[in-house]
């Protein structure tokens, strides 16, 4: 017997979870806006599997290697988990919008891949991210999104989309996610 669809957060990181500090390839920069891992412990408790998906073309425009990324990816894992918290996947795109691939957001691509490596039922799951490609990815994954004001605060005007709430910060998000994020366009 096949086991039900899960849900997850599907979330962005610079911005979102730590702070944008611009096509950043040093682990030692990776740091926690106040509030993510309260926000993400509260996630988890209520079911939530959570998931990062992270467009990274620092390494297709040559700031900084894959080898790089994957450092900053294991200092987050480590700053979350002496936080009690543990991501069940990470996923990134390291293209840059000129490689047109079906990973970069607002691609729905790694949705898809998590979807399929996770079990998931994208239509039970949320899109939290800083950028309007956050959202347009949500929307083309058929998740429900929310837009935080922190990082871009969607400014970055790549897609004409409308997220499902806008928060101040991801606890805000996760908030509204645990109230049970009421259907339309919330503010």
């Amino acid at each position: 017997m096949k086991d039900a669809p899960r849900k997850a957060v599907l979330l962005d990181r610079d911005g979102t979870v730590t702070f944008d500090k611009s096509y950043c390839g040093d682990p030692d920069q990776i740091e926690l806006i106040p509030g993510a891992a309260e926000a993400l412990r509260d996630l988890s408790a209520a079911g939530y599997l959570l998931v990062l998906v992270s467009n990274q073309s620092g390494v297709a425009l040559g700031y900084f290697d894959e080898v790089a990324m994957v450092a900053c990816d294991v200092r987050l894992g480590t700053l979350l988990q002496e936080q009690g918290i543990a991501l069940a996947a990470s996923y990134y795109c390291v293209h840059s919008d000129e490689d047109a691939c079906g990973c970069r957001k607002p691609a729905p691509g790694m949705a898809r891949w998590a979807a399929n490596d996770l079990g998931l039922d994208l239509s039970s799951c949320f899109v939290i991210g800083d950028k309007t490609s956050d959202i347009g990815f949500a929307k083309n994954a058929g998740c429900r999104s929310v837009l935080v004001k922190t990082g871009y605060a969607g400014t970055d005007g790549r897609c004409d989309v409308e997220p499902d709430f806008v928060a101040e910060d991801i606890a805000e998000a996760a908030r509204f996610i645990l109230d049970g994020a009421p259907a339309g366009k919330q503010e």
